[in-house]
């Protein structure tokens, strides 16, 4: 019988607005939930994706800008 070694990963998503970071849910593609959201008319702001201590960024959209308790935030990469 062999060991089996399991790895969960460390995860953290960001979306930077404005110079208010929220807590990221869900990120799928072209849409984010956040955890907490307020209101934010469209505007430019940065995912950051940190997996085990490897970090990427990039520059996105809001399309419709944020939505307190409107489900997924759309965005376009730019």
């Amino acid at each position: 019988m062999t060991a089996r070694s399991t790895h969960s990963a460390d995860v953290l998503i960001g979306l930077a607005v404005n110079g208010h970071v929220f807590s990221v849910a869900k990120l799928g593609p072209g849409f984010v939930v956040l955890r907490n959201p307020i209101a934010h008319p469209p505007a430019e702001a940065e995912l950051t994706l940190l997996i085990d201590g490897y970090e990427r960024r990039w520059k996105v959209e809001l399309i419709d800008g944020i939505v307190p308790g409107g489900g997924d935030t759309r965005f376009r990469s730019v």
